[in-house]
């Protein structure tokens, strides 16, 4: 009776699998086992996609995170982190630049106004964020600089943001109505998920096609 080994396994087998697991569990699973699987998990043919929610806080595995940030950001497809404010470190020390050239999708929830105004520009350099969903940890009185950001980054078709309420002010939006020159927004699908004004309302959707 023959019997199939792991190493008689096709690659595209193996890929196939990894469609379905997170980046970690794909590092902490097949990384270590022989020089194939390291080629494998650095080959091009692979893209990461990474979940890193706030119970994986340990150090360990947050430093497995910075080890595929930092080696493979041409692999990373998508980025979806729950982020709690002892976190925030974490977040801070990424450094997003154009070698993330196939990233199209991050997610943000929770995550501090403050935190979210500091690393919104530096999205800007990435050639292919079509999707970004943000959901605000700290209520911030007025979202028009966010916005602002927002619509600068010109690869954007997808786009969902929730703001926090706040029982001691209500949210304003101080966003001007967009020039024939601000609206070259690639936007196509817009979620707001906090109050506003009709008139706010209607100069964010100023903003799209």
């Amino acid at each position: 009776m023959s019997r199939t080994l792991i190493e008689d396994l096709s690659n595209e087998f193996f890929y196939e699998i990894f469609e379905y697991l997170d980046s970690y569990e794909i590092y902490q699973a097949f990384f270590d086992l022989n020089n194939r699987f390291q080629q494998l998990l650095n080959s091009s043919y692979l893209l990461f996609k990474i979940r890193h929610c706030y119970s994986q806080s340990k150090e360990i595995i947050i430093n497995k995170y910075k080890q595929i940030f930092l080696h493979n950001k041409n692999q990373i497809f998508s980025v979806h982190l729950w982020i709690l404010p002892d976190n925030n470190q974490f977040i801070s020390s990424f450094t997003i630049d154009s070698s993330f050239i196939r990233l199209e999708s991050l997610v943000f929830r929770p995550i501090e106004s403050d935190l979210l105004i500091s690393f919104l520009p530096k999205l800007i350099y990435l050639p292919r964020l079509f999707s970004l969903t943000i959901d605000t940890w700290s209520a911030l009185k007025d979202l028009g600089n966010i916005y602002q950001l927002i619509f600068n980054l010109r690869k954007l078709k997808y786009i969902k943001y929730k703001a926090t309420e706040s029982d001691d002010f209500d949210i304003t939006v101080s966003l001007s109505i967009a020039t024939n020159e601000q609206q070259v927004s690639t936007i196509e699908y817009l979620i707001i998920d906090h109050p506003c004004a009709y008139n706010e309302l209607y100069n964010i959707i100023s903003y799209t096609p």
